[in-house]
């Protein structure tokens, strides 16, 4: 059996996600608001790409930016005024910031970057910074 480095950090990602869930289910009152989303990042010869599954948000209440080097994708979902004669049995949908810093292995080119969001669906494609080949000869 390979040791798989991300596959360990993923699995330990999904076990805290379910204590912070069971927390939630424990006290309801009080609401964890800084949670993140799934992503999948693809690197390409020439580029990344970023996909990240955002259900239930509109294109307006995400903001995609750079910060420090690192592609910030955050999202945010307000809570819906409750009406008092509404008498919940169960009440899972969250609220609040939702947020994932993603640390690029390289430099990109933040001026080209493209965003699309469809059906939940947010894809951010981001050219890589052209460098300078090592070697040069001039003649």
């Amino acid at each position: 059996m390979i040791f798989d480095p991300f596959e360990e950090l993923r699995k330990f990602q999904d076990r805290i996600s379910r204590v912070f869930e069971e927390f939630e289910r424990r006290f309801p009152e009080i609401r964890v608001t800084y949670r993140g989303f799934p992503v999948d990042v693809i690197e390409e010869e020439d580029k990344i790409t970023v996909i990240a599954d955002l259900p239930g948000f509109s294109k307006e209440d995400i903001e995609v930016y750079f910060e420090d080097g690192d592609l910030v994708i955050k999202a945010e979902r307000k809570l819906e005024e409750e009406k008092k004669e509404i008498s919940y049995i169960r009440k899972e949908r969250s609220y609040g910031s939702f947020i994932r810093r993603l640390t690029l292995p390289f430099e990109v080119d933040t001026a080209n970057v493209k965003a699309k969001f469809n059906n939940g669906i947010l894809e951010v494609t981001i050219p890589k910074a052209v460098k300078a080949k090592k070697t040069v000869k001039i003649e």
